[in-house]
């Protein structure tokens, strides 16, 4: 039996294809450049990203119930599906081993310094692997459970942290120029734009005809956790002291306190967080597998997976000599791969989609 991926899924599945790893960077790229006006910065280029999303999902739409490239070789011809196939592989993997590098760097500084960080990426490549291979019907079921666990914890620390807010860091509203908005939004869009990865889910989706409204729905609910985040790391701490900070967004949840015998607290929401960036690496690995599998007609067999996994290990551990380099890609190449290998790609196809309607199969969903 087919396995299908309900509406809620899918959206859990772009929200944490986009949120957790963006999340130790958005909020301090987004503020050091725009100041206090970073949330309205965050507003607008999800403004943008909505009208992206919708591409997205017109896409979806088109597609029948078949492999992404085994469709697209159907309108596009095998050679063009196979350059598609190959640019995605590469851009799973090494989205893949960026994040597992940038999670690892995480919790070695900020929870388990003592741990190799060799031994805190196998971790991770091994329990994201494993999940990636049982399919995409388990892998939905678990990010939903965790997306759940993920919005009640970040709930609870918002409202704890309520007390500290000074809204007087907000003020003056609108002083940023529209360079400034426009610079600070770079991040933040390539992050959206992970909203592609809905593409991978298209044969999968109980009802292919409400796409685009899981494109935008993911895209607006990934768009109001940055938008939050950020507005709280504001309200927190101001603008002043963001730069001299790693993981800004994570300190201000870090001062929540009870009284006088609970401190602390953002542990719960920490490790939330760390199951959403374990889904994150799956969903990611699950995309290159899957890529991998349709562009050189592999069967899905472990020792695919472990090769994969290995190669995505060494990536992570080799590619960046040190954190500060790490840092320094996500601020400025990564966003570019994103709009790249996201937007970029998914422009051509649905320019590519227009020129071959011709293609299309009459049961094919039209707009």
């Amino acid at each position: 039996m087919t396995q299908r991926i309900t509406n809620l899924q899918a959206i859990a599945i772009v929200v944490f294809a986009i949120v957790p790893s963006s999340l130790l960077y958005v909020p301090s790229f987004v503020i050091q450049i725009s100041k206090q006006d970073g949330w309205i910065s965050v507003l607008l280029t999800m403004a943008v990203s909505l009208l992206l999303s919708c591409v997205i999902g017109y896409i979806c739409r088109e597609g029948e119930r078949r492999p992404l490239l085994e469709w697209l070789q159907s309108r596009f011809g095998k050679v063009i599906a196979t350059v598609i196939g190959l640019v995605l592989c590469c851009y799973y993997f090494v989205t893949a081993a960026v994040v597992v590098r940038q999670f690892s760097n995480f919790m070695s500084e900020q929870t388990l310094q003592t741990t190799p960080i060799f031994m805190l990426a196998a971790i991770i490549v091994l329990v994201s692997g494993f999940t990636a291979s049982q399919g995409q019907e388990t892998l939905a079921r678990v990010i939903f459970v965790v997306f759940l666990v993920f919005i009640f914890f970040l709930g609870v620390n918002v409202f704890l942290i309520w007390w500290q807010f000074d809204f007087q860091q907000f003020l003056p509203i609108i002083e940023s120029s529209a360079n400034q908005y426009i610079a600070s939004g770079f991040m933040p869009l390539g992050c959206l734009s992970g909203t592609a990865v809905l593409l991978l889910f298209l044969p999968f989706l109980e009802n292919t005809a409400s796409a685009v409204k899981v494109a935008v729905w993911g895209t607006v609910i990934s768009g109001l956790f940055f938008t939050l985040v950020t507005a709280v790391t504001i309200a927190v701490f101001g603008t002043e002291i963001i730069s001299a900070m790693s993981y800004p967004a994570f300190a201000a949840i870090g001062t929540v306190e009870i009284g006088q015998f609970i401190e602390r607290i953002d542990v719960l929401l920490v490790s939330a967080w760390t199951a959403s960036m374990f889904a994150q690496v799956s969903i990611f690995m699950y995309g290159f597998f899957q890529l991998a599998f349709q562009t050189f007609k592999l069967t899905a067999h472990f020792s695919h997976y472990a090769a994969g996994g290995i190669g995505i290990l060494a990536t992570a551990l080799f590619a960046w000599p040190n954190s500060l380099v790490v840092t320094e890609f996500s601020y400025t190449t990564l966003t570019i791969y994103f709009l790249l290998n996201n937007y970029a790609i998914c422009l051509l196809i649905w320019c590519g989609l227009r020129w071959t309607r011709h293609k299309a199969r009459p049961s094919e969903g039209r707009v």
